[in-house]
């Protein structure tokens, strides 16, 4: 017996496909009136999770419930869920209003039953007045919003987003997605959310799950992914961060090597006596630039980006790090010696050998 405040389950799935295992023993459980994302590099696992609940894709080994219902056996049309794609999939030859009336359409609703329906949908996305319209007329942000539309005609139980802004340019991305918030808001609605762009699910979601090589790596809120993340994969992954080289010196210390100022680190977490090699995580937020900074570096350029500027500088020990702060490099240029510091509870460690990105080299 399912909880009724559970909108989607998902228990010990697998997708197996000619001997490859592209997901791999997930369990989830979504919230009713969740905004869920499910975050990750390509071919991580997302979207055929999401087909998985759909129905496009059912699962090798395990159970998807939805409403309380299993329905690990039935087909797409027969689950209480709608799919937002990348690419629209509106039908060129339809007006806005009949691709919106579809799913009403092949449930056997009447046009005169369907017509409200379809006015409140199109109202949901600003676009009452465009009912009449070709879809081929629009631009790619209206026939998204179309599409979001005709997810929401028959009022489904879950809505799922693949990479819906994908195509957008930025603005329209922010603006879609803003929209696409205000209405899960408003209808309490449960979202199910595939997106790559990591800023996305930090600006919309209630939670994420991260995923790489069809396993989930974390689950929490987007404040526990990105400032407590349980993995140097999950570190790297959710915001901009650099890596340097450390050693540990005790049970919650640490040092790093060519670096004078601060002999020893104090962190949060207990270190492992077997964890010797160490790297450190530092998101560019944490770094401070300053005279009474115990570090010193040597500033290698500025990079501009409105309110904040990203400072780049190069550590004594040869290892790349950035600051991110308000008045630039303080009046330093490329080549000086700068002092730099930052707060020990800011440190994202985890044992040297572990899966970093590319940051971790140190290249900007």
């Amino acid at each position: 017996m399912h909880s009724p405040s559970i909108a989607v389950s998902l228990s010990h799935v697998s997708r197996v496909i000619a001997g490859r295992r592209l997901l791999a023993d997930i369990s989830l459980d979504l919230a009713v009136g969740e905004f869920f994302a499910l975050v990750g590099p390509s071919g991580s696992g997302k979207s055929t999770l999401l087909k998985m609940i759909s129905g496009i894709d059912p699962p090798t080994e395990g159970e998807v419930w939805i409403d309380g219902q299993n329905v690990t056996q039935l087909p797409p049309y027969q689950r209480p869920v709608h799919t937002v794609f990348q690419n629209y999939a509106l039908f060129p030859h339809l007006s806005v209003a009949d691709n919106v009336a579809f799913p009403l359409k092949v449930a056997g609703v009447t046009k005169a039953d369907s017509a409200p329906k379809v006015t409140k949908a199109l109202g949901l996305v600003r676009l009452e007045a465009f009912a009449n319209r070709s879809v081929t007329t629009l631009s790619g942000g209206e026939r998204q919003r179309v599409a979001v539309a005709r997810a929401l005609v028959d009022e489904p139980k879950c809505v799922l987003f693949d990479e819906p802004l994908a195509a957008l340019d930025p603005h329209l991305r922010s603006s879609t997605l803003e929209m696409i918030q205000e209405i899960q808001q408003r209808l309490g609605l449960t979202y199910v959310y595939v997106t790559h762009d990591r800023q996305e699910a930090l600006k919309a979601a209630h939670r994420c799950a991260l995923l790489k090589e069809g396993r989930l790596v974390q689950v929490g809120t987007p404040q526990e992914l990105y400032q407590r993340p349980t993995t140097a994969f999950a570190a790297s992954f959710m915001g901009p961060i650099h890596w340097v080289s450390a050693r540990r010196t005790g049970s919650r210390s640490l040092s790093i090597p060519g670096v004078t100022g601060m002999s020893s680190w104090e962190v949060t977490q207990e270190l492992r006596p077997e964890d010797v090699e160490l790297v450190v995580g530092l998101r560019p937020e944490d770094v401070r630039i300053g005279a009474h900074e115990p570090v010193q570096a040597k500033l290698e350029g500025v990079e501009f980006c409105g309110a904040t500027s990203l400072v780049k500088l190069r550590l004594e020990n040869g290892e790349a790090i950035v600051a991110e702060t308000r008045g630039g490099a303080g009046g330093a240029s490329p080549g000086d010696l700068v002092r730099v510091g930052w707060n020990s509870q800011s440190m994202h460690v985890f044992p040297k050998g572990l899966d970093v990105s590319p940051e971790r080299k140190g290249e900007m």
